[in-house]
Order: C-alpha cells, then sequence, then structure tokens
C-alpha cells in the first residue's frame, strides 16, 4: 500500500509507559534537554486547543462505530515573549513512537519547545481618520491533517508553528482513537486501536472520516470565532497535511468553496483524486510534496502519476533527493539526535530537510493565500538542488 504506512501498529502500551517517561524525563534534566529547532518567521507562536463537538456514527475506529468530538489544535504568532522550555509531546506519545521507530526511552520526551500555550494573539495599530485604533486582523488559515496512525499533529509542530511565526493561523486536526494518543483540553486521554495498513477498507473509510472532518470543522469555524474571539480568516482557506492527512486535504480541496488551495506531504491518494478520471481535477492550485523513497519517480505511485494529468488549474509535483516517508513529519527533526535508531527515516541531513519543507510549504501557501511570487515554484532552484520537479507532459 505505499505510503499508507505513516502510522504503525499502535499497542496499548498504557499509562505504564507514562509513568516511566515521567521518570525518565525530571525536572532537573530540563538543563539538559534538546529544543526544536525555533521557527524562522518574525512572531513568537502560541498554541490553543478547542473541542469540536460532532456527532459520527459511521466512525471506522470508534467504539460502537460512534463518535462525538474530535481535536483542533491551532498554532498562531503571538508578541507575548517565550517563558521556560517545555517538553512538546505528549509523554505517552513520545514514549510511543520512541518504542514503534526505535529510538532510545526518553529521547523523544526531552525535546522540549518555547511555544506557548494560550498566549495572546497578535494586534497591531491602524489609523481610521487619522485616529489610531488597536486591532487584531484575521490570520490567513490554513488546516492540517496528520498522518494515519500518527505521529498527531503534536509531532508535526515544526512545519506548523514554522508556517504561525509568518503570521498564519494553522488548525491541526486529531481524531481519536485513531491517533495513538491524543488529550483534549479537558484532560481526557484517548488511547488508539491498532490499524491494519493492510485494510485498504479501513484506510479508505479512514480517509472518508478526514474528509468528514474536515468539514464539520469548516462549518464550525464561524462560531468557534465568535465564541473565542478568534482573528482567523474563513473565506479563503488553505489545506495541507502528511500522509493521509495531506492526501485528504486534497480530497477536500474541491469540495469546499472556502479551500483556495492545497498541499499533500508524501500521502498516496485516495477517492476522486485518485480517479485516474475529470473527476481528479482540482480546478485549484494543487501541490504535490513527497520523498524520493516514494515519489522520485514518474510511475512510483501510479496517484499521483494520474493526479497532475487532469488538473486545469495550477499544480506543482516535486520529490526531495534522499527522503522518505517519516521525514514529512517531526522525524526529520528526531532522527539527527539519534542518527541510525529509525531506519525508515532517510539519508537526507535531517536539518536540510527540515528546511526544504518549511521553505517549500511556505512558499505555496505564500502565493496561494497571499499573492506572493516565488521563484521556487517555478522550478529547480540552484539553492535548493534536491528538490526535483516532475512535469508530466
Amino acid at each position: 500500500m505505499g505510503l499508507i504506512h505513516a502510522g504503525c501498529g499502535i499497542p496499548n502500551l498504557g499509562v505504564t509507559i507514562a509513568v516511566a517517561v515521567f521518570t525518565i524525563l525530571r525536572v532537573a534534566d530540563l538543563a539538559d534537554a534538546v529544543s526544536l529547532p525555533p521557527p524562522t518567521g518574525p512572531y513568537q507562536v502560541g498554541v490553543r486547543k478547542y473541542i469540536i463537538e460532532h456527532y459520527n456514527d459511521h466512525d471506522p475506529v470508534a467504539p460502537n462505530n460512534v463518535s462525538t468530538a474530535f481535536l483542533a489544535t491551532v498554532f498562531y504568532p503571538t508578541l507575548d515573549k517565550p517563558g521556560a522550555p517545555k517538553p512538546y509531546l505528549n509523554p505517552e506519545t513520545a514514549a510511543i513512537f520512541e518504542q514503534l521507530w526505535n529510538y532510545t526511552a526518553g529521547t523523544l520526551s526531552s525535546i522540549t519547545s518555547t511555544i506557548q500555550e494560550n498566549a495572546t494573539f497578535m494586534e497591531k495599530t491602524i489609523f481610521i481618520n487619522e485616529e489610531p485604533k488597536v486591532i487584531t486582523p484575521p490570520y490567513p488559515t490554513i488546516l492540517f491533517g496528520p498522518g494515519a496512525g500518527g505521529p498527531p499533529v503534536e509531532g508535526d509542530t515544526i512545519i506548523l508553528s514554522e508556517l504561525a511565526s509568518y503570521g498564519y493561523a494553522v488548525i491541526g486536526l486529531d481524531h481519536p482513537y485513531e491517533q495513538p494518543f491524543i488529550r483534549f483540553p479537558n484532560g481526557t486521554a484517548v488511547e488508539g486501536i491498532v490499524i491494519d495498513y493492510n485494510s485498504i477498507e479501513l484506510i479508505t473509510d479512514i480517509y472518508d472520516t478526514r474528509l468528514v472532518d474536515n468539514a464539520a470543522l469548516l462549518e464550525a469555524l464561524p462560531g468557534l470565532i465568535r465564541e473565542h474571539q478568534l482573528p482567523f480568516n474563513i473565506t479563503h482557506i488553505g489545506a495541507f497535511g502528511y500522509s493521509l492527512g495531506g492526501a485528504a486535504a486534497l480530497g477536500s480541496l474541491k469540495r469546499s468553496s472556502n479551500i483556495a488551495s492545497g498541499l499533500n506531504l508524501d500521502g498516496t491518494l485516495f477517492g476522486d483524486p485518485a480517479s485516474n478520471t475529470s473527476a481528479a481535477d482540482e480546478q485549484k492550485p494543487a501541490f504535490l510534496f513527497g520523498s524520493e523513497s516514494a515519489h522520485g519517480s514518474y510511475t512510483g505511485d501510479p496517484t499521483w502519476a494520474s493526479f497532475p494529468n487532469w488538473q486545469t488549474g495550477p499544480y506543482w509535483r516535486t520529490a526531495v533527493n534522499g527522503s522518505t516517508h517519516h521525514d514529512y513529519c517531526d522525524d526529520g527533526f528526531w532522527k539527527t539526535l539519534e542518527p541510525g535508531a529509525d531506519q525508515a527515516a532517510g539519508s537526507i541531513n535531517g536539518t536540510r530537510e527540515v528546511q526544504i519543507m518549511n521553505t517549500y510549504v511556505k512558499a505555496f501557501f505564500d502565493y496561494t493565500l497571499l499573492g506572493k511570487n516565488s521563484s521556487l515554484l517555478d522550478g529547480p532552484s540552484p539553492g535548493f538542488p534536491e528538490v526535483a520537479f516532475f512535469d508530466e507532459s
């Protein structure tokens, strides 16, 4: 099934691992902890979490196939001064992926960041009839979906905080029971099921649930904005994701008039975009940004081979030399802490991979949401020789 193995089968590791992680990561150890690469934009980054209530009685991973809510994590710009660094992953999430991806216990749980929970929204002063007025302008808004089975949104913090540091609000959606572990802002913890990645039926059902979640979030967004006074744009939104989250971003692109552009990080396509018919035509800007291991040839993934042929709007297809599927989440950075631990990670330098992904994802949304041209989207760049462009014509 190629790229749908973004997550792995998730064992029920329970609270025992969480307790072990807390033992490993003592407060005294934080002085020696490793920090995430800091965002490069002019703003600091805040994060808030919201429960999105949505009843779904066709949920393939929920008990009795019924779910009632999912988690929205928002990264956004702020001018608040950062406090002391804190571990950025839930200890349960860190422990699960340390085990699944072969990292020494404590490696991921010791990573910190200065992203600020519930920081204030950024304001600016404008002049109306020569009188100053402080406003909070709507941020350009982007939806994000993580890989099926993980890592969850918190495991994609590097790219999400990078975009937020340049003024974007990025809303990442985690679906309970599909992700190995999530914690809602009210403290409720949900452990995931074991996902059979060889079941096309199950993966397709999870994909369809992602489309439902995206639509439900867009429907709930105006009310969420009113209730919490969120300065988000709701009429001209971008969408992207990693693995199945990237496939769902393109699957939602044509379904919603509010979504203006979509980018897929190394995800096999499903649904209409994979149909190899005119139904695959997004009629909007679309970007396939993938790994050499799966997408470094014209024929490696048949869904990527057929998709460009049907596009009447702008599209891009690239592959990054030396990268594999795991490099398109925070594992691109994790692997620099213990080289060789995750044997599924690519040979590309992890710091360089992070820089490449941050740069191209930002360039795409700068262009499609803000109208800022970038020569990076014109074709091969001498500054990024690792990025290969494909032209199906």
